[in-house]
């Protein structure tokens, strides 16, 4: 016996129903229409979030109150209503087929009604006058109604053809809206997004969705991606963004966790530990005179204020004597040439500089006869030392003679150089998302990630900052 051959599965949301399934049912399906208008109310009608039909996309004939579609605007049919979140359409198809009844009685009485002859014999019977006169008295009467249905109809059909030009007009400026921001111009994304120029930007995007696509498609994919930096450039909530490009807040909260996810998988790359060879290669003059030439990156502490959290032990961790708030911080590792070179995890502003140093991983990376350079909050050498690793702190007058000159010059020497750390850091606070008090939603984990909202934003800020121009010019390297 030969095996019956299915055809594709409805696209409605839990009916697994197709041709074939259940032959006494007679079971059909439909493609989506070609006409815009009703493909789009189709696809709103099956409520299925950023879901596109292909060619193969059908709805079975469940679905429809006739068991078809219609294309007559005004049928219950012209979209599928019979579905789990919409209540039952049988009573609007009663009452469109009784208003296509009454349509139709109006016709044929337009069409049968005739003009009374004309009367040839003068004599005829006052009373049989009389009747006839009753008779075009009563067609007059019909046909002035059947005229002004006429005219109300016509009327009628020039509101519809107005109103739905002014949709047309609305609907292209809305998208001009929305495209109105000119990507290609080299101030606006320097702005806006802090990248320095319209070739980056689109590099960068490139790099991005070669692989990967956003989850939605509205706004358009580069206006995404200049939306998410905005957020971190500029610091704006979700609905002054929502306002700018149209979109709810819900949607503009989806796409900015889309791309910071994506972004910070992408972006790692962009923190790079260079090679001893490498630093060498690119060494400032200022670093060129022992023992500086042998650093192999410079250190520091930042924090972030953040709001109040609401459990007592996250208040706690996060309470900061420094900054005299909650907080977050992290530990910043750079080059001599002040790239951007390592990235901890957040902390609670609370843990100590060397809990944080210990726990980071950079002792790892480093190898024997490295320096370090740090501040004075960094006073634990014994720590580097067991991997001969030399931490390089300022000398201090504590408790101590004071300073000899060569002691002086030296710390001179070296704030010189450390100062470049403060400043790699100051660039990626130049991303004033994270100038503000963080709320504690943009802080810890989202459901279903492995790594807390604000370590994504972190990576990302410095990765981008990276692509600054270099915090050391050329002229003091060569």
């Amino acid at each position: 016996m030969a095996k019956l051959k299915l055809g594709p599965c409805c696209s409605v949301v839990g009916c697994s129903l197709r041709p074939g399934t259940n032959l006494l049912s007679e079971i059909k399906v439909f493609r989506f229409p070609k006409n815009k208008t009703q493909r789009d109310a189709w696809i709103a009608a099956v409520k299925r979030e950023g879901w596109i039909p292909t060619s193969n996309s059908r709805i079975c004939s469940t679905h429809f109150v006739s068991g078809k579609p219609s294309d007559d605007p005004l049928s219950p049919d012209y979209i599928p209503s019979k579905l789990p979140h919409r209540p039952d359409r049988s009573r609007k198809m009663d009452r469109y087929q009784r208003s296509l009844r009454r349509a139709s009685e109006v016709y044929e009485m337009s069409t049968t009604v005739q003009p009374t002859e004309e009367v040839e014999d003068m004599d005829t019977d006052v009373t049989e006058v009389k009747s006839y006169s009753d008779m075009c008295v009563g067609t007059d009467l019909t046909m002035r109604d059947i005229g002004d249905m006429e005219k109300l109809s016509i009327s009628y059909k020039e509101q519809v053809r107005s109103l739905e030009s002014k949709v047309q007009m609305l609907t292209c400026e809305r998208k001009q809206l929305k495209s109105d921001v000119d990507l290609k111009d080299d101030q606006i994304i320097h702005f806006y997004t802090g990248l320095r120029s319209s070739q980056v930007f689109y590099a960068l995007l490139t790099y991005l969705t070669t692989a990967w696509s956003p989850r939605t498609l509205s706004p358009p994919t580069a206006l995404q991606f200049y939306l998410v930096l905005m957020k971190l450039r500029l610091g704006l909530p979700h609905k002054d963004l929502a306002f700018r490009f149209h979109c709810s807040c819900a949607t503009i909260s989806a796409i900015f966790h889309d791309w910071l996810n994506i972004m910070a998988q992408r972006f790692t790359s962009l923190i790079h530990w260079p090679s001893r060879e490498e630093i060498k290669k690119n060494l400032p003059v200022l670093f060129r005179s022992p023992p500086f030439n042998s650093v192999r990156c410079i250190i520091d502490c930042s924090e972030i204020i953040i709001d109040q959290p609401t459990s007592l032990s996250a208040r706690a961790m996060t309470c900061s004597n420094y900054k005299s708030h909650n907080t977050i911080k992290f530990l910043v590792g750079i080059s001599p040439r002040g790239s951007i070179t390592f990235l901890s995890k957040s902390w609670g502003g609370r843990a100590s500089h060397k809990t944080i140093t210990k726990s980071s991983g950079l002792i790892d990376l480093l190898e024997e006869g490295d320096i370090v350079m740090a501040d004075r909050g960094f006073n634990f050498p014994e720590y580097f030392a067991a991997k001969g690793v030399q931490l390089l702190i300022p000398a201090s007058t504590h408790g101590k003679t004071p300073l000899s000159g060569q002691e002086v010059s030296v710390s001179r020497h070296m704030s010189r150089m450390r100062i470049h750390v403060e400043r790699a850091i100051g660039r990626i606070k130049n991303y004033c998302i994270l100038q503000q008090t963080l709320p504690i939603n943009l802080v810890k984990r989202r459901p279903k990630d492995t790594v807390a909202t604000v370590d994504k934003i972190l990576l990302v800020c410095s990765a981008l900052s990276n692509l600054d121009k270099s915090l050391i010019q050329q002229k003091n390297i060569s």
